[in-house]
């Protein structure tokens, strides 16, 4: 049946629509119980702008209601041949009412039917959770079977549907369903989208937070699934956000609704996500007032690649041992592990050097001396030139070109990704990626460094990491440039000074930052650009 009618209900001059009738005719629980909610036009309009790029010629609604979906591709001329289900005689009776030429069938859709195809499928399916909906037992071990996953017992009645759907779709077909998104996080959720992911059904996905919406009353979030049967899987999902207040009416208008968050997930991303509404959601979450893209402010590059971090970063010791003088050597951190806090000093780089860390990139110019001429003869040995990077340079031996980047932003993290002020002004493998401000002076850099440590700020990164397996987070160079961060330079001076002051207050020895004190100054921060005067 159809998702949710409340402010159907609300309207006293509501024409008597098909849908209106059947409201009108039944209760609230009937609908209820019976997962009988309806779909919105515009987002009916959106399902058929993705099955009609093929001109479908038979296309399936497998729990028709009172024919929403099929009455759209009428009205737009959209397929030839049309076939729906459902289980209330009085949704048919509707249905048939205005439908033409379609074989509405008296039945449970997941009952059989399995080797029907067809060229298109608009589903709507029933919203019942795992207590209420009794499904035969051969039918749940059928559907399992046919998807080749274990499902969970706790399953809302809509994960069979759409298992059947993918099932009942013809080769080059599209599918657009539209149900609740809770299964984005729930955990009986994790068998549909290994499904859906490895049989490379996912091409889409329209998330649409519904506060405010037609059908705010039964659910947060609405999801439209976007499928489409092909031989070569997709490596990526397109991906919609669709905030409280953006209504975009067609599929055209997803791509132009400058509110609608729009990105491109990998699939290799989304199957290491148990939770995907999460990262959706803070994704819109990042936009606050008076917010800009980091990328205006700075830019980004990966840290120092050699090729053999072994051969090329040395510690005092190593380097002594070979007749290097560490002098003509690249200061650099090779390893995440070497950085403990977030404002990296020249006592924490020379505390590091003392204690053995491999802490000085081989990298001469120049006239070279006698011992470096034997450590590069010495790497010819170990065929360091044949190795993927050193290979790719003129001079093997030759480091990347980097500055020291002010800030560092760590590639990899759990539970949250560190910006790092480098305060030594030393160099970095590929353990962080380098970020370069534009025009900020020195105390606006470490301002930024500290609002980028917040918890504030920490969920807008969030919304930008790329997470893999047992919660391993990573960042790109070019996503970092995409957080949206509050604008340092139209910040007073004095409170840019204050979360400067912060930054540099860092206890040593491993002690953790006053973070209650920087969440004063980040709400500090959004008070100003809410137009509340600053005082200290």
């Amino acid at each position: 049946m159809d998702i949710l009618a409340s402010s159907v209900e609300r309207e006293a001059d509501l024409p008597l629509t098909p849908e209106a009738q059947f409201i009108r005719s039944t209760s609230r629980k009937q609908r209820k119980d019976r997962g009988q909610f309806f779909t919105p036009a515009a987002y009916a309009n959106i399902m058929v702008d993705w099955i009609a790029v093929d001109s479908p010629q038979s296309i399936l609604d497998p729990a028709t209601g009172t024919g929403i979906l099929i009455d759209t591709c009428q009205r737009r001329n959209v397929g030839r041949s049309f076939t729906g289900y459902d289980l209330d005689p009085k949704a048919l009776e509707l249905a048939e009412s205005r439908l033409v030429a379609t074989d509405l069938r008296h039945r449970d859709f997941l009952s059989g039917d399995w080797d029907e195809r067809f060229d298109a499928i608009l589903a709507n399916p029933p919203y019942i959770i795992h207590r209420d909906h009794k499904l035969d037992r051969e039918i749940v071990d059928y559907v399992a079977h046919r998807s080749g996953q274990r499902l969970s017992r706790q399953s809302n009645l809509y994960v069979y549907f759409v298992i059947k759907i993918c099932e009942q779709l013809a080769q080059g077909g599209r599918a657009a369903i539209i149900i609740p998104a809770e299964w984005m996080a729930a955990n009986y959720g994790q068998p549909l989208k290994a499904y859906l992911l490895d049989k490379g059904l996912l091409q889409g996905l329209v998330t649409v937070d519904l506060a405010g919406h037609a059908f705010a009353d039964n659910m947060a979030t609405a999801s439209i699934l976007l499928i489409e049967k092909v031989t070569k899987s997709p490596q990526v999902v397109q991906s919609y956000f669709v905030p409280d207040g953006a209504n975009p009416v067609s599929l055209a208008a997803l791509e132009q609704d400058a509110a609608v968050v729009r990105r491109s997930l990998s699939v290799d991303l989304l199957q290491s996500q148990k939770k995907w509404d999460i990262w959706l959601r803070r994704s819109v979450a990042s936009r606050t007032k008076g917010s800009i893209r980091l990328g205006e402010l700075v830019t980004t590059k990966r840290g120092i690649a050699t090729g053999a971090n072994r051969f090329f970063l040395l510690s005092q010791q190593e380097a002594e041992h070979h007749g290097l003088n560490t002098a003509r050597m690249d200061r650099c951190v090779g390893k995440t592990a070497h950085v403990g806090g977030i404002n990296f000093t020249n006592a924490d780089f020379e505390r590091g050097a003392a204690a053995g860390e491999a802490c000085f990139l081989f990298n001469p110019t120049g006239d070279l001396t006698p011992s470096e001429v034997a450590y590069i003869e010495r790497g010819a040995g170990l065929d360091i030139p044949l190795k993927h990077g050193p290979r790719t340079k003129a001079i093997w031996y030759a480091a990347e070109a980097r500055h020291p980047a002010p800030i560092w932003a760590s590639t990899f993290g759990r539970g949250r990704m560190r910006f790092i002020h480098n305060a030594a002004g030393v160099k970095t493998l590929t353990c962080f990626h380098g970020v370069y401000p534009k025009n900020l002076d020195v105390i606006q850099v470490e301002a930024l460094t500290a609002l980028l440590n917040s918890n504030a700020m920490q969920d807008a990164i969030a919304a930008h990491v790329r997470r893999f397996t047992n919660g391993l987070m990573k960042l790109e160079p070019r996503d970092i440039l995409d957080i949206y961060v509050p604008d340092i330079r139209l910040l007073p001076h004095k409170l840019v000074a204050e979360l400067a002051a912060w930054l540099n207050a860092i206890p040593l020895n491993g002690q953790r930052p006053d973070e209650a004190a920087l969440d004063r100054l980040t709400v500090l921060v959004s008070e100003f650009f809410e137009g509340r005067p600053f005082s200290p």
